[in-house]
């Protein structure tokens, strides 16, 4: 990931909006880009260059829950879409608090992934180990997104935040 092309393309995106980023406040990174703080309370993900479809797909997740007025699923809230650039690789949404959902970039759409059953059970044992008992109501809002078309692939506690959820273990 370039950082340097990332800030830029954040600055330009906060300068169209008459906001500008606050690199101080990371609110997150990994292989898709970074997420940052905005001076009007928001957060803007700005995907890596070579990130399209998982932007792409984010973009229309986040147009289908906004489609539906999603904000919350089986008590966890969902950012909602604030605004984004296609040309900058940019996603402008709500900041949440826990217990939240949030990254739908690996998601599918409208198709459930075509995994074999071992791959599945291994998807499943690792989850339940990272979860520490609460894979079970994890599995609750991915099954609810399933409802709206979105069938979510990347569970993780730092994408399905428990914490807060009161039958969280």
């Amino acid at each position: 990931m370039d950082t340097d092309d990332s800030k830029s393309r954040a600055i330009s995106y906060c300068r169209m909006k008459d906001k500008w980023p606050d690199f101080d406040s990371l609110l997150g990174n990994g292989e898709e880009g970074f997420v940052w703080r905005t001076s009007h309370d928001s957060a803007i993900k700005v995907y890596d260059a070579g990130r399209l479809r998982n932007f792409s797909t984010e973009l229309a997740c986040y147009e289908i829950l906004a489609d539906n007025n999603v904000t919350e699923l089986e008590g966890f809230t969902i950012p909602y879409l604030v605004g984004s650039s296609e040309e900058l690789l940019v996603l402008e949404l709500s900041i949440v608090s826990a217990p939240y959902v949030l990254d739908f970039g690996k998601a599918y759409i409208n198709v459930p992934p075509d995994f074999s059953e071992e791959v599945l059970a291994d998807y499943d044992a690792e989850r339940e180990e990272m979860f520490e008992g609460n894979w079970d109501l994890a599995q609750c809002v991915v099954g609810a997104l399933q409802w709206f078309g979105i069938f979510y692939a990347d569970a993780r506690p730092s994408n399905i935040n428990c914490q807060g959820h009161p039958e969280a273990v």
